[in-house]
């Protein structure tokens, strides 16, 4: 439970065979590549390129055809079939790579093709398209460009052109006959000049930029004709481009999948050689630097070191920095791993707070959501998700599994399912009775919400505790013994003693004069309320001097860093405050679960009060108004639970700075390479 234990190897292999020993490292899977930068061996890299290429080639034509590569939540559970995976099995790196390249080209090639085609569809409908534009609105003159051409004796210009450029034209060209006419917008010109004038014509026009009108040699010079013609010839490119375009939805539907598996087994063998490529400076040999778990490394051996060397550095005393971190929790608690990676990974060493997580999370999440009807429905579409869902989603599925169970069972305790009293009909012990009814009238008993609250108060203190124990741990383990023995422990036993003077406080009825005098017993501890206040204030005392001079006493034993007694009272002082405002910050932040549990309770009041008045009319209402609160509430009190953990119990022993253990795993959820 929590992290496993990680060795240090380095594998030695003749330069030649590289590539066969990245090909024993990848079937053997869980091995972490040591994470610096290294020599490249030349026959990997090329591995490498060639990887690379064949990934960028498919991306480029994924995005082209605009092939979702990932598939969501909504789509796994509308259609959980999207997700079957294509599996390759291969005897090495360069036999892979030949049959992607083979399973993929044609495929490739074939959906290339319909593209080109596609875009030269496109760029001829845009060119007949324009030009019938252009003869569709001169259509009604009859014009025949034939005839215009076999006017022998005169040159005979025809185009468009704008009011200034006419005005401009008539100018220029005295001698010619310019005449005009308005179409659709545009003016038409006919410009009529003498044989001998036609260079200077063609000079002025070009350089007042009017465009000549233009039928191709392809199409009928009759402008009506021609439309004819176009109109014609665009309907048919326009119903090849359809056809083209149902050929590639087609390939879409059926060969996306295929694509994007090709595209992840190349990303796959990219990412690997990245990772491991490097082979040391040597000349003559391959040197690969990673981690094992530690109960693998026997296997280790007798699959990698039957071939070639392999040394071990099993103390890694100068390197656990840079070890990785392999969370290896049970699979009951393993999918509370997703909150605590909100934080970021353990570090090599440190404490999986997982386990705890489990706990409190559950804890917290089933009092704040106490509903045995929602929390049933709740794990209902979670089980519905967990067999529909793949990869990293089932681990959610079966957290809000394990949230809804602990809110219909705080809800059977209750006794209340969708905001009814329904504790005489299940046999509910009805723990607390949040709501008291006279008459008509419903409020909330305001002694049940302080015996809640005191409770839940009391489950946070519970909690912190827990996280300065750690905390102490945690330093304790790393060798810090003297920041162990001077600060977190006398943090957490004076926040212990601080809980035990306001038990005191509260059993000398809020009077700190009785709090030393009072023979009453203290809540909780049913010890004489003047003994457990002696002991959480003397306690406190004791703790704070520790906090003053502990830092000075460890250097003067050695074992910690030598301060002068100012600095250490100083340094004291300062961690003292801090504590006390942590104390009563931190502590009084758990009163949020009672607050969530009354707005709980007050929404479902608020929503059975219209029920009760209106019967089956409200029956919509009852049911949009309790999906709408399990959508609503249930996402706040996941936030709030979540909070609770990030910011008060992770501060005080949890930073998330650790690196992954990322073993050499050659699948995807679209693709698994198995090496024979």
């Amino acid at each position: 439970m929590g992290l496993s234990e990680v060795v240090k190897v380095a594998v030695i292999a003749a330069r030649h065979k590289a590539d066969a020993l990245v090909e024993e490292l990848l079937r053997f899977e869980d091995f972490h590549p040591a994470e610096k930068s290294r020599f490249r061996d030349t026959k990997l890299h090329e591995i490498e390129h060639t990887a690379e290429s064949g990934f960028v080639r498919l991306q480029a034509l994924i995005q082209e055809l605009g092939i979702k590569d990932s598939v969501g939540l909504i789509d796994q559970l509308l259609n959980p079939r999207k997700l079957e995976s294509m599996t390759i099995l291969t005897d090495g790196l360069h036999q892979l790579l030949q049959d992607l390249d083979e399973q993929s080209s044609p495929l490739v090639s074939k959906i290339n093709k319909l593209l080109e085609d596609k875009k030269a569809k496109v760029e001829k409908i845009g060119q007949t398209r324009s030009l019938y534009t252009v003869l569709k609105a001169v259509e009604g003159i009859e014009l025949d460009m034939d005839l215009v051409r076999k006017i022998g004796r005169f040159h005979v210009f025809v185009g468009f052109c704008s009011g200034s450029e006419l005005a401009e034209l008539r100018r220029a060209l005295p001698s010619s006959a310019v005449v005009e006419t308005a179409v659709d917008g545009l003016t038409l010109v006919l410009i009529v000049s003498k044989r001998d004038e036609g260079e200077n014509v063609e000079r002025v026009v070009k350089g007042l930029g009017i465009k000549a009108l233009t039928i191709p040699p392809q199409y009928p010079q009759n402008v009506k004709l021609a439309v004819e013609n176009l109109g014609t010839e665009l309907r048919e490119l326009e119903k090849e481009l359809s056809d083209i375009d149902g050929e590639l939805r087609r390939m879409v539907a059926v060969e996306s999948a295929k694509l994007i598996a090709f595209r992840d087994a190349y990303a796959l063998v990219r990412e690997a050689l990245l990772r491991i490529a490097g082979a040391g400076s040597l000349r003559f040999f391959a040197v690969v630097e990673g981690f094992v778990p530690a109960e693998r490394i026997d296997e280790f051996r007798a699959k990698i070191g039957v071939k070639y060397p392999v040394l071990l550095d099993e103390e890694n005393a100068e390197h656990v920095d840079e070890k990785p971190s392999m969370m290896d929790n049970p699979s009951v608690t393993k999918p509370f791993e997703k909150i605590t990676l909100i934080q970021g990974y353990p570090r090599h060493g440190d404490i999986d707070p997982t386990p705890y997580v489990s706990i409190f999370f559950t804890i917290f999440y089933g009092i704040m959501f106490a509903d045995l009807g929602q929390g049933i429905v709740i794990l209902a579409f979670a089980l519905f998700m967990l067999r529909r869902v793949s990869g990293d989603l089932r681990e959610w599925a079966k957290l809000l599994a394990y949230l809804g169970v602990a809110s219909a069972v705080t809800g059977f305790l209750l006794g209340e399912a969708f905001g009814f009293k329904v504790g005489s009909l299940i046999g509910s012990p009805e723990l607390l009775h949040l709501v008291e009814e006279h008459g008509e009238s419903k409020q909330f008993n305001i002694s049940e919400v302080q015996r809640l609250l005191v409770m839940t108060i009391l489950l946070g203190a519970a909690h912190l505790t827990i996280g300065y124990a750690l905390a102490f741990v945690k330093y304790w383990k790393k060798g810090e013994k003297a920041e162990a023995l001077t600060v977190k422990l006398p943090s957490l036993a004076m926040y212990v003693f601080g809980i035990l003077f306001a038990l005191a406080f509260f059993g000398a009825g809020g009077s700190i004069q009785r709090v030393f005098t009072a023979e009453s017993p203290a809540p909780l501890v049913n010890l004489p309320t003047r003994l457990v206040g002696a002991v959480g204030m003397y306690g406190s005392i004791a703790c704070i001097l520790v906090l003053m001079l502990g830092r000075y006493a460890a250097g003067l034993a050695g074992i910690g860093h030598k301060l002068s007694i100012i600095s250490s009272i100083g340094t004291g002082l300062l961690e003292t405050l801090e504590n006390i405002i942590h104390f009563l910050s931190n502590t009084i932040s758990y009163s949020r679960v009672t607050i969530l549990l009354i707005v709980h309770a007050a929404l479902l009041l608020l929503l059975n009060t219209a029920w009760e008045a209106l019967g089956l009319v409200a029956l919509p209402l009852l049911i949009i108004g309790n999906i709408g609160i399990m959508l609503l509430e249930g996402m706040l009190v996941f936030i709030q639970a979540m909070r609770l953990h990030v910011y008060e119990f992770f501060s005080k022993f949890f930073d998330g700075t650790g690196q992954p253990f990322r073993k050499l795993a050659m699948q995807t959820l679209f693709m698994k390479i198995r090496f024979g």
